[in-house]
């Protein structure tokens, strides 16, 4: 991943970090905390970076200060420093601080600060980034999205979203979805992470699919991709332009699906279980347009073009079976 954090760390801030996770860490020794002495006196920006550091750590737990009255001579450093100069990159700095001090690689920090926005079965919600670009998340999902520092990261932890990215070379746009990265080159596009496995439907423009830095496999605009659980690649091949995202529409889009898979799709929507115990009926395929939010109406088509039995056997339990 192309982070941010690592290069955009002035000299101060990434000391502080170290600092800050030495003397919370049990093998620090007297030694260690005369040369933090040293090192804290030696400017005003360093007292003010670790400032900042505890500050951060305190809003995160409450925890106390490994650094006892330490930290009394860094405020006063602090103070005289301030009149003279501020950070312009506070938030930065907490976010490469808790990457430290919790022993993280600085994406997993800032995975740590990000924002977490959660649907519930048949909720959806927009999010709008301050650089003008649009996130739309579906039913039963669960998106972070990093908001630190002009950080351009999302998560899909589970479930789909549809993203209407603002270009912007300087500052890549990365969704990261199950053991995968997928890189915006300026489009709009959809993602799909259903337990690992996760598909990527580009309606406009181009996203850039890698994994681990194996090379990066290009989607373009009608075509689609993704990976599976451990991240491989899945070859690129056409996609439908009007599947793509239909969700936002109140539409389900089948194309020779499987039973299960179409009646596991309608669950996401809805609070019911099916319930499919005829074998055969396994392997039956799917064509056809659903609403994602009248059930009855996407049952009575089931029943209707396959020839199977519908039962309610209670407001959540749902059996299908062959006619017989």
């Amino acid at each position: 991943m192309n982070s941010p954090t690592p290069n955009a760390l002035s000299e101060p801030q990434r000391q502080a970090l170290r600092w800050l996770s030495r003397l919370r860490d049990n093998a620090c020794n007297d030694q260690d905390r005369h040369a933090f002495e040293d090192w804290l006196a030696a400017t005003p920006e360093h007292a003010e970076a670790y400032v900042q550091a505890q500050q951060f750590w305190q809003q995160l737990g409450g925890l106390t200060d490994a650094a006892g009255t330490r930290l009394k001579d860094a405020r006063g450093y602090a103070q005289k420093a301030q009149a003279a100069r501020r950070w312009r990159n506070t938030t930065l700095l907490t976010l490469a601080l808790a990457a430290g001090l919790c022993a993280l690689q600085p994406e997993q920090a800032l995975k740590l600060t990000a924002e977490r926005y959660q649907t519930a079965k048949g909720e959806q919600t927009a999010i709008d980034l301050a650089d003008g670009s649009r996130i739309e998340l579906n039913t039963d999902s669960d998106l972070r999205v990093a908001r630190l520092f002009g950080s351009r990261t999302v998560w899909l932890e589970h479930g789909e979203a549809w993203f209407d990215i603002k270009h912007d070379a300087a500052r890549q746009f990365e969704v990261v979805a199950g053991n995968g990265r997928i890189r915006d080159v300026g489009t709009r596009f959809n993602v799909i992470n259903d337990e690992g496995n996760t598909t990527v439907e580009v309606a406009e423009g181009i996203v850039a699919l890698s994994h681990d830095g194996s090379p990066e496999q290009r989607v373009k605009a009608g075509q689609q991709s993704g990976f599976d659980a451990e991240g491989r690649l899945r070859p690129v091949t056409a996609g439908d332009a009007n599947a793509a995202g239909s969700w936002r529409q109140g539409l389900l889009i089948f194309k020779r699906q499987t039973l299960p898979e179409v009646l596991r799709q309608l669950a996401r929507y809805h609070r019911v279980d099916f319930e499919l115990p005829d074998a055969k009926l396994q392997s039956l395929r799917v064509s056809g347009r659903f609403s994602t939010s009248d059930l009855d109406e996407s049952l009575s088509t089931l029943a209707n073009g396959l020839g199977v039995k519908v039962t309610r056997l209670s407001p959540t339990h749902i059996s299908i079976r062959a006619n017989r």
